[in-house]
């Protein structure tokens, strides 16, 4: 029976296995294009903010292209209306077509950024284009689509070579396995933790990824080009330094999830002051608080004892308020309050008077590294993990949280600490 378990799960596995290849195939083809929509982001973030800074102006814009690390690097400036203003590349844009048409510009006009590669019509080279929509311009930046760039977008091979080794050392450790335990152990189980895990590790390595590409792409930057000018400098170290952190943020988030799923039993309980708790939130968040116009209202009718870790607590009450201060809008109210309690819980709800979230997303909010809005929420510096450390801390306090779309607008989570 044992050998028949082995069997049983070599071809499951390889199937397996084939396809974790050919997804992670993809999501390095993806990731490799996300680290070049980075780079050309970055240039017509700096092409608009030079732009807006110089009222509209167009002059010296070219000696600002001539310090980017693409020397080869094609910048056009399109108004709204599709009328190219400026291309670095062209000496008269009168003539030039509507770009309104174009791919990647369309994409930009939906969803705020947008990517093609196609030959250009005004010169007939073949390009990589990624174009960004702003308040009053799309702003295109675009490399000739050569040899370099085709490697660049082309996955690398090192992730074959690492899943073949793992496949054969899994193998191994079922065949080991099947011959250990008994046949009685529960398989969907096993099965569904092992997914989780790799699909956890998966995400893991993705949004690692990000920022660190970013900060290597800024250091080579002001390593390549020893001359740039101290305030372009300060720019992609300042970059650099916010990457670091949001680095920093998402490996902090990590450890303390894990912590609280791997090992439940070493958090520390103790009686806590909730109402100190919530005192201490708000005052680290203050300046948040102001930049957004967003007031605050608790009502908790007297003081709330609970048995309680005080760094979990703090990190509900500051998670769920860093949530609505990023998504739900400027000029808002937050309320939080006790709802009631019972024999075992306290019963609370916070809520606030936002923009709310689409439904079909509401199921998914505290899945980790799920975002409503990806583009929107990295820009935010969001880890991606705050409502998932909301829902675990609530559930190690032995309570449990749903969120709904509020009657009026916004959110409401309705969660329940046990006393």
């Amino acid at each position: 029976m044992k050998k028949l378990l082995f069997r049983y799960y070599i071809p499951l596995f390889l199937v397996f296995s084939i396809a974790v290849l050919a997804f992670q195939y993809n999501r390095e083809k993806q990731y490799k294009a996300d680290m070049l929509n980075t780079v050309l982001g970055d240039t017509n973030d700096m092409v608009y903010n030079y732009f807006e800074s110089k009222n509209g102006s167009l002059a010296h814009i070219d000696s600002l292209i001539a310090i980017f690390p693409h020397s080869d690097v094609r910048v056009t400036i399109i108004d709204l209306k599709g009328n190219v203003v400026y291309d670095n590349a062209i000496q008269d844009v009168v003539h030039m077509e509507n770009h309104l048409s174009r791919q990647e510009v369309k994409l930009a006009q939906k969803n705020g950024a947008g990517s093609e590669i196609r030959t250009s019509h005004t010169n007939q080279k073949r390009y990589y284009y990624h174009a960004t929509k702003f308040g009053n311009c799309y702003v295109r930046s675009s490399l000739p689509y050569d040899i370099n760039i085709s490697s660049l977008l082309r996955p690398d091979n090192i992730f074959l070579y690492f899943w073949l080794a793992l496949t054969f050392i899994i193998a191994a450790v079922l065949f080991y396995v099947s011959n250990k335990f008994s046949v009685k152990m529960n398989r969907a189980q096993i099965e569904h933790d092992a997914t989780v895990r790799r699909r956890l590790t998966h995400q893991v390595a993705h949004e690692l990824k990000t920022p660190l590409s970013s900060i290597i792409g800024y250091m080579e930057t002001l390593h390549d080009n020893p001359d740039i000018a101290p305030e372009r400098q300060r720019f992609f170290i300042e970059r650099s330094h916010a990457q670091a952190e949001r680095l920093n943020s998402l490996l902090q988030d990590i450890l303390m999830l894990n912590q609280m799923n791997e090992a439940p039993q070493s958090v520390q309980m103790e009686p806590i002051l909730l109402n100190k708790v919530v005192e201490t939130v708000l005052d680290d968040v203050e300046l948040k608080l102001k930049e957004k116009n967003v007031e605050v209202y608790t009502s908790f009718g007297g003081d709330i004892w609970l048995k309680a870790n005080s760094i979990l607590l703090y990190s509900i009450f500051r998670n769920l308020i860093d949530n609505a201060v990023a998504y739900a809008g400027e000029n808002i109210k937050i309320n939080l309050t006790l709802t009631g309690e019972d024999a075992k819980c306290y019963h609370f709800s916070f809520s606030d008077t936002g923009v709310g979230v689409a439904p079909e997303h509401l199921t998914f909010l505290f899945d980790r590294f799920y975002r409503v809005d990806k583009g929107r929420s990295r820009k935010t510096g969001g880890t991606g993990l705050g409502l998932s450390i909301v829902k675990n801390a609530v559930e190690l306090h032995r309570g449990a949280i749903t969120v709904k779309n509020r009657n009026g607008g916004g959110l409401e989570f309705e969660f329940s600490l046990h006393k």
